[in-house]
């Protein structure tokens, strides 16, 4: 065995038999090559085996750390979904705490940058470019969240004669809300489990009128649906013809099995307008996001910016490059998949038992099924159940509440009989 070979052993096994803990702080280079008698870049090229391995993350200026110990690895096996909502918080604090160490000239001589600390504009680049969105660092800007990002874009001109966005409908509710509580003009089309009518919306584009389209492509929210590939093309295909911005947001893209494409991809005029926010793979207290802008809008929408806040906090975007770019946010969303998994299982065996037949999609927040208008539904709902309305159906919304299994079952009992 190498010497090179018997650092990433020693350090695997100190690891499985629980003498390194997580978050612990390795040895130096310098002390491991004078400790094993090799060349400092030995020892580097060990650190890095064991990085790629996703066994330790470095820190800048700082060392190597352990990114799981055996009695982490022991407890997310039976991981429920209360105890994982520490994790990512126990993996951000630590984040935190290196964002501020040995950092006092940074954080008092920093100068401000509208857009964003460089560092997490680099991370963010290449974590995008993992949901098919390849964009130039200097065309993102980060935001005090998704919702910041809306309400700059909902301020700004763009163009004559463009007063209406256009929203799909059902929508993000907080969207809707943006733009009633503003009194802003806007215009909706039907969102089914179908997607849209494609006619419809080239009617609507016709006008002139529309600002931009604000579309969940993927996993949308509330229905859980996606585009298929010819209907993005053809969104696509209509906002260039009719020079309409398309505000792409894509805040399930961690959770897509399917892998299915963004519009953000298939643009090739600068059409659309692409907005990544954290707070479903962190906490909804992380109040920070991303956004991929055409060159042309970025200047006018970093001067809305200016006037609302100084700076996005900087030490939180310290810690957020840290945590994506030592894989706690790879790891993290891992496990979220999985328990999501675990649940749209639940919830399958909750749908089969209830004899229902009706179209229902998945998301990592529950189940929807669509319900045709004539289709009695019971009331009161239960908690767990929201309901949409829509032109040509209803839609429920079902989540699993912890404990609350037998009322949903309940529920869908109820539906089913009525269905009868």
């Amino acid at each position: 065995m190498s010497i090179y070979q018997k650092i990433v052993a020693d350090i695997i096994e100190g690891i499985e038999t629980h003498r390194y803990k997580r978050g612990q702080k390795l040895p130096s280079i310098r002390q491991l090559s004078k400790e094993y008698g090799c060349s400092k870049d030995t020892v580097q090229k060990a650190m890095l085996e064991l990085k790629y391995q996703h066994r330790i993350y470095a820190v800048e200026k700082s060392g190597y750390y352990i990114l799981e110990d055996q009695d982490f690895q022991d407890r997310t096996v039976e991981l429920n979904p209360e105890d994982f909502q520490q994790l990512p918080y126990e993996d951000f604090r630590s984040c935190l705490t290196e964002s501020l160490l040995g950092r006092e000239n940074y954080l008092f001589n920093h100068y401000h940058q509208q857009e964003g600390l460089e560092e997490l504009r680099i991370s963010l680049q290449g974590l995008l470019a993992d949901y098919a969105v390849y964009t130039k660092k200097d065309q993102l800007v980060i935001t005090a969240g998704s919702q910041q990002a809306l309400y700059i874009l909902s301020q700004m001109n763009f163009g004559e004669g463009r007063t209406d966005i256009l929203l799909e409908s059902p929508t993000y509710h907080r969207m809707q809300d943006l733009v009633e509580r503003q009194g802003l003009p806007f215009q909706t089309i039907e969102r089914t489990f179908e997607g849209i009518d494609l006619q419809e919306l080239e009617a609507i584009f016709q006008t002139g009128k529309i600002k931009f389209f604000y579309t969940i492509p993927r996993l949308h929210n509330p229905l859980g649906a996606s585009y298929d590939l010819a209907s993005l093309k053809k969104i696509i295909e209509l906002a260039e013809r009719y020079q309409v911005y398309l505000v792409e947001d894509d805040y399930l893209a961690d959770f897509d099995a399917q892998k299915h494409l963004p519009l953000h991809y298939l643009d090739t005029a600068g059409r659309v307008i692409y907005i990544k926010s954290f707070t479903p793979t962190l906490f909804p207290a992380l109040r920070l996001g991303g956004i991929a802008l055409p060159q042309e809008l970025l200047s006018p929408f970093l001067q809305y910016k200016s006037l609302i806040d100084y700076d996005t906090n900087l030490i939180m975007q310290k810690a957020l490059s840290l945590y994506i770019d030592n894989g706690m946010f790879a790891r993290n969303t891992r496990h979220l998949v999985t328990m999501g998994q675990e649940e749209e299982s639940q919830m399958r065996k909750l749908l089969t038992a209830s004899h229902l037949d009706l179209a229902v999609r998945f998301t990592p927040h529950g189940m929807i099924l669509e319900i045709p208008h004539q289709h009695p539904i019971p009331v009161p709902l239960v908690e767990g159940v929201r309901c949409y309305k829509g032109k040509q159906f209803n839609y429920l919304v079902l989540q699993l509440p912890n404990n609350h299994s037998q009322a949903i079952q309940s529920f869908l009992t109820k539906l089913s009989k009525k269905e009868s």
